[in-house]
Order: C-alpha cells, then sequence, then structure tokens
C-alpha cells in the first residue's frame, strides 16, 4: 500500500504524487506486488470552494517485478503515477466557477533498474525512470478569451542512481537515491487560435531521497526518509501563456515510522509525514494548499510466500489566504483521506 499512498498527496511542492520506492529490489529471490489505492481530497475555501472540494478525488495502481539474473546481479521494472493534477471548481459552491481554473494532467513512470551487490553490506543500483505525461487539457483562466487548451501527450526519459550500506544481522539499510530531472515540450492547441499548434512545457524535478530502517528490538523495526525536490525552477507553461502557469515552490518531505510483527501471520505499522509549509499567501487559484501533516496505519497478513497488505492514511493540508483578480478568499481545513492495497508474492 506504500507504494500509492506514499508522499505527494498535498500540492505545495508540486504535483508529484507518489514517489519511486525501491524496497522491492531488495526481497530475496524473485518478487512480484501489485497495488491500487485511492485518495478523497476535500480542499475548501470562502469564496472559492465554499461547498465542495476544488482537487478531484484519484485513483491508481502500481506494480513491481523484481528477479535475480546472477549471485550479485538483479533487474526489476516498475510503473506507478507519478504526478498528477486534477482541479475542478465546477463542483465546490462557487459563484465564480465559471472564471476558475481547470487542469486534468497525469504523469505515469516505468522505471526500469539493475542492482550490483558488491557484498553482504555494500550495492548500487542504476537505471532509468521514462516519465509518461498522457493526454491532458488545461484551462488556467477562463475569465480571459482562450478556450481549454488541448495537450498531446509524451515521453521523456531520465537516469536512477543509488547505493546501499546494509547490516542483515540487524535489519539495517541505509539508502540513497537521486533521480534525474527530465523536461517535457508537449504539442498544444486552443480553439481560441485554430490550426496554430503551440508548445507547453514543463518538467519533473531531480529529487534526492534518503531512506533507512533499522532493527531496535525483537520483532520491531523503525524506518524514515528525507525526500527533497527543487520544484520552484521546475514550473510548468501551459500554451498560449508564455509565462509559467504555476508556482510550484521547493519541498522537503519528512517521513518517520515504526513496524512490529506480532506473530508469523500477522504485522503492522504506523509512520507520521510531514512536508514544511511555506507562506500562506497566494495569487493564483492554482496553488491552494501549503505543506502538510500526516499519519499512516498499516497492516500485514503473510501466508508462505504471499502477503496483503493494506493503508489508510490521514493528511490535514496546510492553509492558503489567497488574493487573486477574482477576489479575497482562505482555504483552511482542508484534508486528504487515502486507502490502498497491495498483494505480493515472492518465489
Amino acid at each position: 500500500s506504500a507504494v500509492v499512498l506514499s508522499n505527494g498527496i498535498a500540492r505545495a511542492g508540486g504535483y508529484e504524487s507518489s514517489a519511486l520506492s525501491t524496497a522491492f529490489m531488495y526481497e530475496d529471490g524473485g518478487y512480484v506486488e501489485f497495488a491500487t489505492g485511492k485518495r478523497d481530497y476535500e480542499v475548501t475555501g470562502s469564496k472559492y470552494a465554499p461547498t465542495g472540494s476544488a482537487l478531484k478525488d484519484t485513483s491508481a495502481i502500481a506494480y513491481a517485478f523484481k528477479f535475480d539474473v546472477a549471485d550479485q546481479v538483479s533487474l526489476g521494472v516498475a510503473k506507478y503515477t507519478q504526478g498528477s493534477i486534477q482541479l475542478d471548481y465546477s463542483n465546490a459552491g462557487s459563484i465564480i466557477a465559471a472564471g476558475l481554473p481547470v487542469v486534468d494532467l497525469t504523469l505515469d513512470a516505468n522505471v526500469f533498474l539493475a542492482k550490483y551487490q558488491f557484498s553482504d553490506k555494500y550495492s548500487a543500483i542504476a537505471g532509468i525512470k521514462q516519465t509518461v505525461v498522457k493526454d491532458a487539457t488545461a484551462n488556467i483562466f477562463q475569465s480571459v478569451p482562450y478556450a481549454a487548451s488541448k495537450i498531446t501527450g509524451g515521453k521523456e526519459t531520465g537516469t536512477v542512481i543509488g547505493v546501499a550500506y546494509e547490516r542483515p544481522d540487524i535489519a539495517l539499510r541505509v539508502e540513497l537515491l537521486s533521480e534525474q530531472a527530465t523536461d517535457f515540450e508537449l504539442t498544444t492547441t486552443n480553439a481560441s487560435i485554430p490550426g496554430l499548434p503551440q508548445k507547453t512545457k514543463g518538467s519533473v524535478p531531480d529529487y534526492k531521497t534518503l531512506t533507512f530502517q533499522s532493527g531496535i528490538a525483537a520483532d520491531t523495526l523503525v524506518f524514515g526518509s528525507i525526500r527533497k525536490a527543487n520544484w520552484a525552477t521546475n514550473q510548468l507553461y501551459v500554451a498560449p501563456y508564455a509565462t509559467a502557469t504555476s508556482t510550484f515552490k521547493d519541498s522537503t518531505t519528512y517521513s518517520v515510522g515504526v513496524g512490529r510483527k506480532f506473530n508469523d501471520t500477522w504485522s503492522g505499522s504506523i509512520t507520521y509525514s510531514t512536508e514544511k509549509k511555506g507562506s500562506k499567501d497566494s495569487t493564483t487559484p492554482l496553488t491552494i494548499t501549503n505543506g502538510y501533516q500526516g499519519v499512516t496505519i498499516g497492516a500485514k497478513y503473510t501466508k508462505d510466500n504471499m502477503s496483503v497488505s493494506a493503508g489508510y492514511n490521514y493528511t490535514k493540508l496546510g492553509d492558503i489566504d489567497l488574493t487573486s483578480a477574482l477576489g479575497v478568499g482562505n482555504f483552511s481545513g482542508s484534508t486528504v483521506t487515502g486507502f490502498g492495497v497491495k498483494v505480493a508474492y515472492s518465489f
């Protein structure tokens, strides 16, 4: 469930939905997992979204597969939804909804990895991450004479590299992972400018992620991560606008949790995650959240070579004071809840 509930729940640091997890590459032997999850948003504001959420509910699926090709070499494949903006004020109860933005944008990721085990303590991971931008629509400012832009999807590829230190006797693993930034330029058409294809430009930032886990007592594990992304220099430019149509901010996300094995069949975990708040002031209805704090509770059932995991997440989003050409309002008390299920099999 972690693969569909982790990171990116808030929008303060960009449009990340899920972070790449390489945990499956450290499983013994062959391993495959499939996960699905759903998030329900309640992002409301006094003027802009008084009776409904401006962010729409989302669902996602993900899978990962790993196998050994030699004593020291493993290969793996993963797919997940790494980014999404589902913004729509039409059902949020605002009398100015006709002038507010509507965005439907989703980015998937296909990841191909190789791991080399130098010894029982040291290993390295390298591979590529293909960012797949699906066909999208975006009507950024409906109050100006431009209809919704239709964006043709595309693919771009970047590298993934990482190193890890392990102490199997105490279940210790520390991994530093780097994901290369990727830029995309997508053909865009607009009904207000017929016959003139334009380009929507954007990028996925480079990520630096430090993850750790360690046994602290019999059948008890502590784990966590720190993830940094420079979103401020990776804005979206949706045609026909020449200036940035987003106001993303750099982000650092922290998580820490504890897992406990109750018996040979059942185990559980609890995780706290947070992204630091920035300024509450926003000048665009595209920026309506500001950091977050969340808790995820998970349970896992294991039988022979198969396991089923489930997780529930509750996240409180930071408040925003919004001042735009359409008026002054605030977003407060916004929340996200999520539920995910993962099935895994070792062979």
